[in-house]
């Protein structure tokens, strides 16, 4: 909207404004169900430690869910001014609640495949080929104009083109620790193989890319469902391969 790639709907907005506060909701129950005793959650926020990134995302997701609200609001009102503070506000927290993670998993020092610093970066995409992808599955539903659908494939090509290469260069650049390594070694040749391969990266990243190439509607939707699948995919890989590493 900002540099006028494409005309963004009413409804289209109003789309991105629910599905930002429903799996907003949804993270922040996970977030509370994770912690041994949910009640603490309100300790967190009550009494933070502010060199925590739990603290900080909890933070983020908050305001980022209180700026989506405003901007719904300001909407329905018309009160536009209101609604370009809360636009521009959102967007700077939703880059924070996107990526916070990867400093949260920097601060678990003892997993040293978590300490890259690509990590940020990997998410950072994720988030933006997510959101195309989410949008590109809903143009299967809702009408919207070719420019659109050109500038969600577009976004969609080249997050997936950047993700391949931000992926690549993490697993084949050499580690420092041994702990690392191994981690890699279960992903690329080991018991992550072939759900990294077969379903991350074929299925989730270059098979969208094709479908993309083709063009279509239809094709860009399935595109899409492919992308959010494969995120899923390797952000399990990414979480659970290094917990396999015994710290002992």
């Amino acid at each position: 909207m900002v540099l006028d790639f494409s005309h963004v709907s009413e409804t289209l907005q109003w789309f991105g404004i629910g599905v930002g506060l429903l799996f907003l909701m949804l993270t922040g129950i996970l977030l509370v169900m994770d912690l041994d005793k949910p009640s603490r959650f309100i300790y967190v926020l009550l009494r933070p430690q502010w060199n925590s990134w739990l603290v900080r995302g909890g933070y983020a997701i908050a305001i980022y869910g209180g700026l989506l609200t405003l901007l719904g609001v300001s909407r329905f009102f018309d009160w536009p001014g209101v609604a370009l503070m809360a636009a521009w506000g959102g967007a700077l927290f939703a880059i924070i609640t996107a990526v916070y993670t990867a400093f949260l998993f920097a601060q678990a020092s003892g997993r040293d495949f978590w300490q890259s610093p690509t990590l940020s970066l990997h998410m950072i995409l994720h988030a933006f080929m997510a959101g195309a992808a989410t949008f590109s599955l809903l143009g299967a539903f809702v009408l919207s104009d070719q420019a659109w659908s050109a500038f969600l494939a577009r976004v969609l090509g080249l997050g997936l083109s950047f993700n391949l290469l931000v992926i690549a260069t993490e697993l084949a650049t050499a580690h420092p620790t041994a702990d690392a390594k191994r981690t890699v070694q279960m992903i690329v040749s080991g018991q992550f193989s072939k759900l990294f391969w077969g379903c991350a990266i074929v299925l989730g990243n270059v098979l969208p890319l094709l479908l993309i190439l083709f063009g279509g509607a239809q094709l860009l939707a399935i595109a899409g469902v492919l992308v959010l699948a494969g995120i899923y995919i390797i952000e399990h890989i990414w979480v659970r391969a290094p917990q396999l590493i015994s710290l002992s």
